[in-house]
Formats: structure tokens, C-alpha cells, sequence
């Protein structure tokens, strides 16, 4: 038996951080959205190992959150079975967009069609909490408000397409190394409102509501990172309403129709940077 997923990719629309726990974790509050960026993941049964291979080598090894996920499941369930996952990688590595996340809730949707095993979303999602913050979402996807660390998820009416470019300069940050940059107290309260009422009442598309987005790592990565900044620079240039995503090193631009796509090509091939044409997805 073989299956074959797109795991998509996402962006935040808003990313706020509360506080910082007593386990080390930080609180934050966003709402996510997937994309219509994908790596692509297939699965094919075997008799009892987890095999993990990949396009990009350095990725083919037991500390890919695949290979975490797959055996999880496997010890979870007590599944004597095992599976050959093969990803091809699309979304780039440690860019704010969730890759490694989606790949895992991929494999946790895979697995359960594929070794045929009977569970819950609870559960599921127990296991996807333990794998990493953002895994639970992608459960989820489509348009949602994360709360806690990002595993406490609440689907919001779902967004009509989006026109959205993808821009990266081709390096990845660490999470981790970007949180020990908070400072506290933190709060835009009246935007996550503002926000969250416009998706579910069908008015976010107007750049009115844009103009409310916000990502509270941009005051901690553009600093230190001036290309990132100037990437977001050169996207409101071009009219394009921008954000980082997450706390990694991609700027998205919502731009209000398809027309701009090329004169958007145009003017970014100026720059070293990669770019990508997508959509909002749900």
C-alpha cells in the first residue's frame, strides 16, 4: 500500500508573544494560515522499520521530525509494521513557514491510514503537541487562531484567495535563538481583535484589515538581520501589504490582484533573493 500527501506551508497573519513560561516555552497568540506551497511526502508499507529518505541529504536521518513522528506513532500504538517515507522538499528549512510541522502532521495522518489504526483527533493531537508547537495546526489547517505555545487551536471562517509572494533570502534562522531576544511586556490586544473580527465576519480581504496584521519578532529580527528588513522594504515599495512569518527569515506580500504578479517577478529578480507565487488555501 502507498500514499502520497502535500504537506502545505503557512504564514501568520499576526504573531504576538504573551509571555514566557515556567518550562521555558513561550505563550503567544496568532492565527494561521496555510499556503498553497508544499513539500511533498510518499509512503509505502513495509514490514517493520521506519526508513526516511529525502532530496536534501542532510535531512535523511533520525533527527527529522519525520522520523520522530513515524516512530512516536508507532510506539503510541504499539504498531508492529513499519513504513519508507520519502520527502521531496519545497518549503524552505527554518523560514518561518512551518515545513518541518506540516511534514510531521502529514506523517501522523499518513500512518493512520496506513497502518489502519483507530484513534481520535484528541489524541492525534496529544501526539502532534509533543512533536512541536506549531503540529497541531497543521492537523487543522486552513485559517485559525493558535494560543499557548500554538497547540491550542480555534478554526476561524475560513478567508477567500489571497494573491501572496513568498520572499527569502535564502538563509534560515533558529527559533530558539530568536526567542532569547524577547523582551517583555509585549500586547497589541486591539489588533489580534480587529483581525480576528475581520476574518470571521468576511471583510478581511479589504486592505483596511490588512493594515492590522503585525508580527511582534519583526522588532527582534530586523535589527540583527537588515536584509530580511530591507526585503519587507522593497515589498511595501511595491505596494504590497508585507509581514515576516513566524519567526523565521520569509517576508510575505498581500497584493490585491493577479495582474501584479509579473511586474512583482520583474522587480524582485533585481534582487538574490527567492521568491515564490501562491495562494491562500483552506
Amino acid at each position: 500500500m502507498k500514499l502520497y500527501l502535500k504537506a502545505p506551508a503557512k504564514i501568520n497573519f499576526f504573531l504576538e508573544i504573551k509571555n514566557k513560561r515556567a518550562d521555558g516555552y513561550h505563550n503567544i497568540k496568532t492565527v494561521m494560515q496555510t499556503i498553497s506551497l508544499y513539500d511533498k511526502l510518499f509512503f509505502e508499507l513495509t514490514d517493520s522499520k521506519v526508513l526516511l529518505k529525502c532530496d536534501d541529504k542532510h535531512l535523511s536521518n533520525k533527527e527529522n521530525i519525520i522520523y520522530k513522528a513515524a516512530q512516536m506513532v508507532k510506539k503510541y500504538y504499539n504498531v508492529n509494521k513499519g513504513v519508507k517515507i520519502y520527502l521531496k522538499k519545497e518549503i524552505p528549512i527554518k523560514a518561518g513557514l512551518g515545513g518541518g510541522s506540516s511534514n510531521a502532521a502529514s506523517t501522523l495522518k499518513a500512518l493512520v491510514k496506513l497502518w489502519n489504526i483507530e484513534t481520535s483527533k484528541y489524541k492525534l493531537e496529544k501526539i502532534a503537541a509533543r512533536l512541536g508547537a506549531d503540529v497541531p495546526f497543521f492537523l487543522t489547517a486552513g485559517t485559525a487562531l493558535c494560543k499557548g505555545i500554538g497547540e491550542i487551536i480555534t478554526p476561524l471562517k475560513n478567508i477567500e484567495k489571497l494573491n501572496i509572494v513568498l520572499v527569502n533570502p535564502d538563509f534560515g534562522l533558529s527559533s530558539k535563538d530568536i526567542y532569547k531576544k524577547i523582551k517583555f511586556p509585549l500586547t497589541s490586544q486591539v489588533k489580534i481583535n480587529m483581525i480576528v473580527s475581520s476574518i470571521n465576519n468576511g471583510s478581511f480581504r479589504k486592505k483596511e484589515a490588512f493594515n492590522y496584521c503585525f508580527n511582534r519578532f519583526e522588532e527582534f529580527v530586523f535589527p540583527s538581520y537588515p536584509e530580511i528588513a530591507k526585503i519587507k522594504e522593497v515589498l511595501n515599495e511595491l505596494d504590497c501589504v508585507s509581514l515576516l512569518s513566524g519567526s523565521g527569515t520569509t517576508v510575505f506580500g498581500i497584493y490585491d490582484n493577479e495582474t501584479k504578479t509579473e511586474k512583482l517577478r520583474l522587480e524582485l529578480n533585481k534582487y538574490k533573493w527567492k521568491t515564490w507565487f501562491v495562494n491562500t488555501i483552506n
